[in-house]
């Protein structure tokens, strides 16, 4: 069998492409799924953030101006320190006011449609077009983003992204 034969065969059994409508629909629905997981990781920060003690707690402002450029944020959580963590609605923002020598502390916690989970993003490269370095985010970690923040600790996208164990 030659492999143009192997591939016709391939070919015959791939399955035909969604219509338009089912894979807008599909994509709406993603996209509403990745607004609710979002929604309830901010409230699980801000559950956090409202059990510590008054002296502890992170100040809580809320944004009522919105940018000329990039996202619009809602709501911000900023520790002592200047540290802070951003909620646009379909996003969480980490920002660290300190220098950074090759990579930047900062992140991003969004919603990864195709693979229906939350994920880290974080910019690697100081280049005009960035290299995004893309992580399976832990919701068990949550709590440990609210310690961090209250201690004036920086958060490691390496302490909040789900780890393997490797047995060999």
């Amino acid at each position: 069998m030659s492999w143009i034969q192997k591939e016709l065969k391939r070919r015959q059994r791939k399955p035909a492409a969604p219509p338009a409508t089912v894979a807008g629909e599909a994509s709406a629905e993603a996209q509403r799924a990745g607004e609710d997981a979002m929604a309830a990781l901010w409230q699980r920060l801000e559950a956090f953030n409202d059990a510590l003690p008054e002296e502890l707690k992170l100040r809580r402002e809320t944004v009522t101006e919105t940018p000329l450029q990039g996202p619009a944020f809602r709501v911000w959580l900023r520790s002592h320190q200047g540290a802070s963590l951003g909620y646009t609605g379909d996003g969480v923002r980490y920002n660290w006011p300190g220098p950074s020598g090759r990579r930047s502390h900062n992140f991003w916690i969004g919603w990864d449609a195709q693979a229906g989970r939350l994920e880290l993003r974080q910019r690697i490269s100081p280049m005009p077009s960035p290299v995004i370095a893309r992580h399976c985010f832990d919701e068990r970690r949550t709590e440990l983003i609210i310690k961090r923040l209250v201690l004036g600790q920086r958060v490691a996208v390496r302490a909040l992204r789900k780890k393997r164990l490797w047995l060999f």
